[in-house]
């Protein structure tokens, strides 16, 4: 009779897991699904901090932290955006997506790096001629003219 009881005390245990399992399973897909939602509406505010809760209960995921740096990336603000994809990136070394945009991350802070030092130099001093040729190759890619990148930046 005793191990009767221990038995139905472990199937009882072992249900309440399974309940629980699910629970959490669906929960993660809601959370997903109104990430997804808010992302798709370029509503990062409200999608960020669901897809940081989701990279944390699913280890392996590497599409929340695309998501998280893409939002980044649109706001301008390339250090989270970068960080981001570095993370996708060390959970999948292969993911393309992530390493596409962390090349354009990092080229964008690369422009913005060279049109400020550009903006600081003085035009007078000997390096002047390296650092404006330098800067002009740099941009080539991004068409921004060195003329209108120092008008707009400041």
């Amino acid at each position: 009779m005793a191990r009767l009881i221990s038995l139905l005390c472990i199937l009882l245990s072992l249900v309440a897991c399974t309940q629980n399992s699910v629970k959490t399973v669906q929960v993660t897909l809601d959370k997903q699904v109104e990430a997804d939602t808010y992302y798709a509406e370029a509503q990062c505010d409200k999608a960020v901090p669901l897809y940081k809760s989701l990279s944390i209960a699913m280890p392996k995921d590497t599409k929340s932290l695309l998501r998280i740096g893409n939002c980044y990336a649109r706001a301008e603000d390339f250090m989270p955006a970068q960080e981001a994809y570095q993370q996708a990136l060390i959970r999948d070394s292969g993911f393309v997506k992530a390493w596409y945009n962390l090349a354009y991350v990092r080229a964008q802070l690369l422009a913005s790096t060279v049109t400020e030092m550009y903006k600081h130099t003085d035009p007078t001093s000997p390096e002047a001629e390296k650092i404006r040729n330098l800067t002009v190759q740099v941009l080539a890619p991004f068409e921004i003219k060195l003329d209108s990148a120092s008008e707009v930046q400041e």
